[in-house]
């Protein structure tokens, strides 16, 4: 529990520094977002000496993740650029939902109604931030938060599949 909070917490400090990073453009701060994280992922992959081959059958499931969680992270940067930063974190946060959403869709897995009744509510709630309508000026920015969340969702669902396929 203490993990989650203190990941939530490290998220939304990254979105508060998104915005204070000024006039940059969303990809510009997206790439060097990804540069960072990167760097990090190479001085694990050197210490452990893991091997980067992967096997033909995690190929197209890897490619996914990569599209769609880079795709996540540009719509949830140019979210928190034209939205409040609040907005724009709690339309990210929809990712979870879109997760279980996939993982019926393309991984065949059951949804219980509770998890049924727990998305129809995240959408709901979804709305009162969103606020449909074309005389709002947020909307696209909106639009493309809940995107954001949904590329996030899908490149979760990829990991989850990648987990069962056992990526080396």
């Amino acid at each position: 529990m203490l993990m989650i909070i203190l990941s939530a917490f490290c998220f939304a400090c990254m979105n508060v520094c998104v915005r204070l990073s000024g006039d940059l453009p969303f990809v510009q701060k997206s790439f060097f977002r990804n540069f960072v994280a990167a760097v990090f992922a190479g001085i694990v992959i050197a210490k452990n000496h893991t091997s980067l081959k992967i096997d033909r059958e995690c190929r197209i499931p890897l490619a996914m993740r990569c599209v769609f969680g880079t795709a996540g992270i540009l719509c949830n940067f140019y979210a928190v650029d034209h939205l409040m930063v609040a907005d724009a974190s709690i339309l990210n946060k929809l990712s979870p939902f879109f997760a279980i959403m996939f993982s019926f869709l393309l991984l065949k897995e059951k949804i219980t109604h509770i998890q049924t009744a727990c998305v129809a509510l995240a959408f709901a709630g979804c709305l009162f931030i969103v606020k449909p309508g074309f005389q709002n000026a947020a909307f696209i920015p909106a639009m493309v938060g809940v995107c954001g969340g949904l590329g996030a969702g899908i490149a979760y669902t990829m990991v989850r599949k990648l987990g069962t396929q056992g990526l080396k």
